[in-house]
């Protein structure tokens, strides 16, 4: 199978809303596309969501993780990010949606060739295996993966050739087998010395540690206690300090006092917008809505029904009940005394007062200010406060820093020790929240930190020592499972690694033919023969020719999608891997940088001949001389964002950083 990157979509994200479209006029894919992006304009985003959106991983995201890529400043409710592959020529696409509100995300997958749209994360299954995170880091990447897979210090090369052949699914296998015992052994009741003794031991260590962090809260408690003792001492003794300072002693006093005030007014806006959010009907107008109508059906069932109990009373004088039974005195009596369970006079009561309620809150106009209106301008005036408060505190800190850098050593020792006391500060503070806090369920014994966590552990080996299990055949069993796939793992890994090394050294011998280099042994790290480093050249040629030797096995063809391929290598090593990508690759896909061009844009475009060049920068203040002279027809201006499609305007493109001024954009033309 042949799998090609056709283009993504973004929209509400940190990257820049913008379409790109690498589909040919023929319906197929260049053989290289170059998408040159200061840096800044959001490239390892990019890449984070691709990953993200293929494999589905983000359904797994904390709801921290989804806000952190809202853009900042954008009151966006979501954003949404959208890839599109060719499977074989055909399109295929995955739509990942972030909820920015509840910090959740979801799905839609599109493959017209079997069944449309599915609101969520489906793959064929010819794919599958190869959507996998484990997977998409073999085509996906940094342009330091290639250094990483000769670094003997890590063990990037193995964890290919456990992606390339799914082999971490063996291991996988074993220990689903191991929890099934233990799932298997909770309810049964035969029991064993050896068994009990190692409960015993585990209630013994847990009872101890449980000791060692109630210690360890008190010292964390009084620690605190000096600390912020200390903090307080020092900040008097640098107001003090500055305040005595001529220089800067009325902007200290007046960026002093304006850090007081604002403060104190985040503490006001947000107190006040807890407790506005504490009321239902003023999160959501829809809140309100469906509660007026809750109040209007009431209405509308005449409830509650102050004649109920004479209903009820009426009812047993009558032959028949409503159901058509006589009404002998069995049945009278038990409605007389069933009838209380029916709107009574404290449901009335109940009823009433929900009625008054939603008339009072919910129903109350929302041009007085109030309901969600008031939440809203509520959240406003916090925003406000805190940019006020940031930027009091950044004047002050701005002070201070000009009085040390004049040579003011008893102020920078005195912030420098408040610094660190800041941090121990914060860090006991941590450790006091984690010893009393719920703690995680599944952490291992010995490095649990929650004492209330310890104490369920406890009580719950407590109850297994007073029932302990035995399952000595299907341990076993286990075992031997375990054992088999252990085997099975270690042989695949020997085998697959003999046959990538063989063929990675001979294309190796063609595509380092003016400077021979092998590779002696895959061992967690590509280990070389004869050396133990090589050049920039090399290690980008060994490390692209083992990707491609890896992702090429089974007769599949990936697209290679890298960030900064050519970065921090000179203009010769730069030109050697130019010329070897295209050999290595059925797509390409680099994200760049204009440092990036000189010797390796010329020469893969050459090799490649066919390429595809695309610009993509930010609309800012700063880049609004980059969109001057832009070829008309070839660019694309969205919301914040310009992409444009012209080669030429790709070799021209030029980001400077003058020397007065972060953030000022020249175009050289």
């Amino acid at each position: 199978m042949r799998i090609d990157l056709a283009g993504w979509t973004s929209s509400g994200l940190r990257c820049p809303d913008v379409e790109i479209n690498l589909r040919k006029p023929d319906g197929g894919v260049p053989k290289v596309a170059l998408i040159q992006m200061p840096n800044g304009t959001g490239k390892t985003t990019t890449l984070d969501l691709l990953n993200a959106t293929l494999s589905g991983a983000a359904q797994h995201w904390s709801a921290e993780r989804v806000k952190g890529f809202r853009r900042r400043d954008d009151p966006t409710p979501s954003g949404a990010f959208k890839v599109t592959l060719l499977l074989d020529g055909k399109p295929f696409s995955i739509e990942l949606v972030l909820d920015y509100e509840t910090g959740q995300t979801s799905y839609k997958t599109t493959n017209p060739g079997s069944g449309g749209v599915v609101p969520k994360h489906h793959v064929p299954p010819q794919i599958h295996r190869f959507l996998t995170e484990q997977f998409l880091s073999l085509f996906i990447f940094d342009g330091e993966l290639a250094s990483r897979l000769l670094d003997p210090r890590k063990t990037e090369a193995d964890r290919a050739v456990d992606a390339l052949c799914q082999l971490y699914l063996l291991d996988a296998v074993s220990d689903f087998t191991g929890d099934y015992w233990e799932r298997a052994t909770k309810n049964q009741t035969a029991k064993t010395s050896t068994g009990l003794t190692k409960a015993q031991d585990t209630l013994t260590q847990l009872r101890k540690r449980e000791k060692t962090l109630q210690s360890g809260l008190a010292d964390a408690k009084a620690k605190l206690g000096k600390l912020g003792s200390e903090m307080e001492d020092l900040e008097q003794k640098i107001k003090d300090h500055v305040g005595r300072v001529a220089a800067v002693r009325e902007q200290f006093i007046a960026a002093e006092k304006d850090l007081i005030t604002s403060k104190g007014g985040v503490d006001t806006a947000s107190t006040a917008l807890m407790a506005a959010m504490r009321l239902p009907h003023a999160l959501h107008p829809k809140l309100a809505e469906d509660l007026e109508a809750l109040r209007d059906n009431l209405d509308r069932l005449k409830l509650p029904e102050n004649t109920s109990a004479q209903f009820f009373e009426e009812l047993v004088r009558e032959k028949l009940c409503i159901c058509g039974r006589p009404m002998d005195h069995e049945a009278q009596d038990h409605i007389k005394t069933e009838a209380k369970r029916y709107l009574d006079s404290e449901d009335a009561g109940i009823i009433n007062a929900l009625k008054r309620d939603i008339e009072t809150l919910a129903a109350k106009p929302e041009e007085e200010g109030a309901g969600h209106v008031r939440v809203t301008n509520l959240a406003k005036s916090l925003g406000k406060a805190a940019r006020e408060e940031v930027d009091a505190a950044g004047r002050v800190r701005a002070l201070k820093q000009q009085l040390i850098d004049g040579g003011d050593t008893e102020l920078e020792a005195w912030e420098a020790r408040l610094d660190a006391a800041t941090g121990e500060y914060v860090n006991c503070e941590a450790l006091i929240a984690e010893i009393e806090g719920p703690g995680e369920p599944d952490t291992p014994d010995d490095q649990l930190r929650s004492v209330s966590q310890i104490q369920k552990r406890i009580k719950e080996v407590a109850g297994r020592i007073a029932d302990i299990t035995q399952t000595v055949r299907l341990k076993a069993q286990t075992e031997i499972i375990q054992s088999i796939l252990s085997k099975a793992a270690h042989r695949a890994r020997t085998q697959i690694k003999a046959e990538l090394l063989a063929q990675s050294n001979a294309r190796l011998q063609t595509i380092l033919v003016n400077d021979p280099l092998q590779i002696e042994r895959i061992d967690g790290a590509l280990r070389l023969q004869g050396q133990d480093e090589a050049s920039k050249g090399q290690t980008l040629s060994v490390g692209y020719t083992f990707l491609m030797e890896v992702l090429h096995r089974g007769n599949n063809d990936f697209p290679l999608i890298v960030d900064s391929p050519a970065n921090q290598i000179d203009e010769g090593v730069r030109r050697r891997v130019g010329r070897l990508i295209p050999e290595l690759c059925s797509q390409f896909v680099g994200f760049t940088i204009n440092t990036e061009r000189a010797g390796f844009v010329e020469t893969l475009e050459t090799a490649a001949e066919d390429v595809a060049f695309i610009t993509l920068f930010r609309k800012t203040e700063g880049t609004a001389r980059l969109m001057k002279n832009l070829p008309p027809g070839r660019f694309v201006e969205t919301s914040n964002a310009m992409l444009v499609t012209d080669r030429d305007y790709f070799y021209r493109f030029d980001v400077k950083e003058e020397e007065e001024g972060a953030g000022v954009v020249q175009a050289a033309h």
